[in-house]
């Protein structure tokens, strides 16, 4: 019984050390081998090719939706998972450039300022970088309101305090166009004339808002639109008129995508995926783009799924839990066993006849 109690304890421990090892190293070191490549075309000046990284959705979770200490532990590991991924993403790729495309908070549009702050040091600890790096950030409905509520004009202020920055960010040969399609605001264009490629992102799709696009295009003539909030990894391409669109979905076999930014017969807009597991869907991951040569070239750095590591912890923990209570149980049952009187001196105890 020792024996096969001792064997038992070492096939869990090595099970368990086994799996930790997997979900949370190795599964990150191999990710990455399944990617596209995506780099600078060795014939153009690297200071003139410009790699940008796209983070959208993280919807870090907050204080409300799971009460603690349950909260704290699920809060604890979806952060843990965007900073893993985040971290070999950034390892792999090494942008120049950052954009953090909107509901970067769960529950920012009805925090407190207290907790927004709170929020906000999470999201810098999840997204520190090792070296100097551009980064750009807008609002998400999740953040400011704005979707199924109104739009919090606290913060809106908050929002525009904390992430300070002008509303249009030129790096190399490209300006970044903060177009917010929640609040129908569209930022002034550069007053010298605007000579880059011009990338107008918004937290909302842009070009499904018909009305407002055109605003936008006739404002700003963008070269090309990136947006979030959908969850999903796609492509949109319209025609000037609107009249026609077709949707192309990126998949995980997909090789890298390629649009050109000048003298283009069509609009796109480019759907980043959501970075966390938490959002309802299984293809999570981070867009990635590289602007040389008049041409972007798009692709996704997909995750490794972190559902099925969870559901093997907890089948594991009820496992370990069943078995604990089974050797508690045995070792009970053997003791009353050990004490129960024997069969002589169950004779004595019996009445005389």
């Amino acid at each position: 019984m020792y024996l096969r109690k001792r064997t038992v304890l070492k096939y869990l421990t090595g099970l368990t050390l086994g799996l930790v090892l997997y979900c949370e190293w190795f599964i990150y070191i191999a990710q990455p081998l399944f990617w596209n490549k995506l780099t600078c075309d060795n014939s153009i000046k690297n200071d003139r090719c410009t790699k940008i990284l796209f983070i959208s959705d993280p919807q870090i979770q907050g204080d409300n939706a799971v009460p603690s200490p349950i909260g704290d532990i699920l809060n604890w590991d979806s952060d843990r998972y965007l900073q893993s991924t985040y971290r070999v993403v950034m390892k792999q790729f090494k942008p120049d450039i950052i954009v953090f495309m909107g509901d970067l908070m769960d529950e920012g549009s009805v925090a407190t300022i207290q907790q927004f702050h709170g929020y906000v040091k999470r999201l810098s600890n999840i997204f520190d970088t090792s070296y100097p790096v551009v980064q750009i950030w807008i609002p998400g409905d999740n953040d400011i309101g704005g979707e199924n509520e109104v739009v919090k004009p606290d913060k809106v202020l908050e929002f525009n305090k904390v992430f300070s920055q002008p509303s249009v960010i030129s790096y190399n040969n490209i300006s970044f166009y903060k177009v917010n399609a929640i609040t129908h605001s569209i930022p002034q264009p550069l007053d010298e004339g605007d000579l880059n490629y011009k990338i107008a992102i918004s937290h909302f799709p842009v070009l499904t808002r018909t009305a407002y696009a055109k605003k936008v295009i006739n404002a700003l003539q963008p070269d090309i639109f990136f947006c979030a909030h959908d969850h999903v990894s796609k492509y949109v391409q319209h025609q000037h008129d609107f009249v026609k669109s077709r949707t192309h979905l990126l998949q995980y076999k997909d090789p890298v995508l390629v649009l050109p930014l000048e003298n283009n017969e069509s609009i796109y807009e480019i759907y980043t995926p959501t970075c966390s597991y938490r959002m309802g869907t299984f293809k999570i991951g981070f867009g990635a783009a590289v602007i040389d040569n008049d041409h972007l070239k798009y692709t996704v750095f997909w995750s490794p799924l972190r559902f099925p590591c969870l559901f093997v912890y907890l089948l594991l923990s009820i496992i370990v839990f069943g078995y604990t209570l089974f050797i508690c149980f045995m070792r009970l049952f053997s003791r009353l066993c050990h004490h129960l009187p024997d069969s002589e001196d169950t004779k004595r105890l019996l009445p005389q006849v």
